[in-house]
């Protein structure tokens, strides 16, 4: 019998995540299967020090950045014990940061004899997100953190009787361009429409949608419907009319197909005219989803800042051994992987999901050249999610 035990709690302070400095919240629980520690930190911007140690500089600003968090809004811990034949096999302590990095400025770093890096930072923290969403230095910040990744906007719109309406797209753009997001361009979007390319079948397909995406040099993917109608709204005595909005769409990671956020808009407006009235009730309906969308993404790479994240590698020229010897490696020897699954395997590829603490530097820095007994891990393409790996036979 095999039985898999999950628990949460929140705000714990101060949790060691540093490397070769193992957790005494690790030591102290052993086996148990949860932890209750609580925080009396309000919710407001503070400034706090905070100090990392890696592998690599990125890898030890990931844990100072982290640590920060912890120091100044706290921390989220869970354990999951895996029982199998009523004895324990596997028990797993892991933290999260539960806040947000505003700005940060280095004050030290430097490599001691042992190769690891510490770097020493400055950075205010909070935990409202509105925070770090309207302040554009912040967004800015993080945007250069995930390396400016690029967004492509495909709406399936009508709007009245133009099946052809690129209102809400065209918005949604203009005001994530405002923010500082990179977006590809409407001439690639466009050329997308020109192979008419069914959107409404695309809609519940995100690995197609994502594929497609990625075609056009994009590694985020805004996908969704959007529609405008009008009814008839009698005002003193003169006929207005209404124009009903409604816009739903998801965001997508064009590497593995992960939805990041999805919501559905209402907006609406009156005018003499059919189509402008429909106009101005998608421009509302896209501004709403656009902010909300915004503080989606921003929220999952502001948490993934200080915290694990999750990157994808595909892994070519294996058997099913040595999957499983790649699979071992990363679980048991790889610094900062906190959790492996497997998503599939075909071909002599395996495709990998990680749970990952640190940066695309630091995790390549330990697999690329990797000797595994057989065969040489070796990195022949990297996105701002992962990397494309082979296994070359020695």
């Amino acid at each position: 019998m095999i039985v898999a035990i999950k628990s949460k709690s929140v705000s714990a302070m101060n949790i060691s995540t540093h490397p070769k400095r193992p957790s005494s919240i690790g030591k102290l629980l052993g086996t148990s299967l949860i932890l209750i520690l609580t925080s009396l930190v309000s919710a407001q911007t503070q400034t706090v020090t905070g100090e990392g140690l890696g592998m690599t500089h990125d890898a030890a600003l990931s844990a100072a950045k982290r640590d920060a968090v912890e120091q100044g809004v706290g921390v989220v811990v869970a354990s999951e014990t895996l029982v199998k034949n009523f004895q324990v096999v596997d028990d797993r302590i892991l933290s999260k940061a539960n806040g947000f990095i505003k700005i940060y400025r280095e004050i030290t770093s430097s490599q001691g004899p042992d190769g690891l890096w510490t770097v020493r930072i400055t950075a205010e923290v909070t935990d409202i997100l509105d925070e770090v969403v309207k302040d554009q230095l912040a967004l800015d910040l993080l945007l250069s953190w995930v390396r400016h990744p690029r967004f492509m906007i495909m709406i399936d719109e009508t709007n009245i009787d133009d099946a052809a309406s690129t209102v809400a797209a065209t918005e949604i753009g203009r005001l994530l361009g405002q923010k500082g997001f990179d977006l590809v361009s409407p001439s690639q979007s466009e050329a997308l429409r020109q192979r008419n390319v069914d959107l409404a079948a695309v809609q519940g397909d995100e690995t197609r949608a994502a594929a497609m995406a990625a075609e056009f040099g994009a590694e985020y993917l805004i996908l969704g419907t959007a529609t405008a109608r009008t009814i008839p709204v009698p005002i003193a005595g003169a006929s207005r009319l209404s124009g009903q909005a409604n816009i739903t769409a998801k965001v997508i990671r064009a590497d593995n197909a992960q939805i990041l956020a999805q919501e559905t808009f209402h907006g609406k407006s009156t005018h003499i005219d059919a189509h402008t009235a429909g106009v101005a009730a998608l421009k509302k309906a896209a501004a709403k989803l656009s902010d909300y969308l915004l503080a989606e993404t921003v929220k999952r790479w502001s948490l993934e800042q200080s915290n694990a994240r999750l990157l994808t590698l595909k892994i070519s020229g294996l058997t099913y051994q040595s999957r499983k010897r790649v699979t071992d490696f990363l679980k048991g020897e790889v610094e900062g992987v906190q959790s492996v699954d497997q998503r599939s395997f075909a071909g002599g590829m395996v495709t990998l999901a990680v749970q990952f603490g640190g940066s695309n530097e630091d995790l390549g820095f330990q697999l690329d050249g990797k000797d595994l007994g057989s065969f040489v891990l070796q990195i022949v393409g990297e996105t701002p999610n992962g990397f494309e790996l082979t296994a070359q036979a020695k």
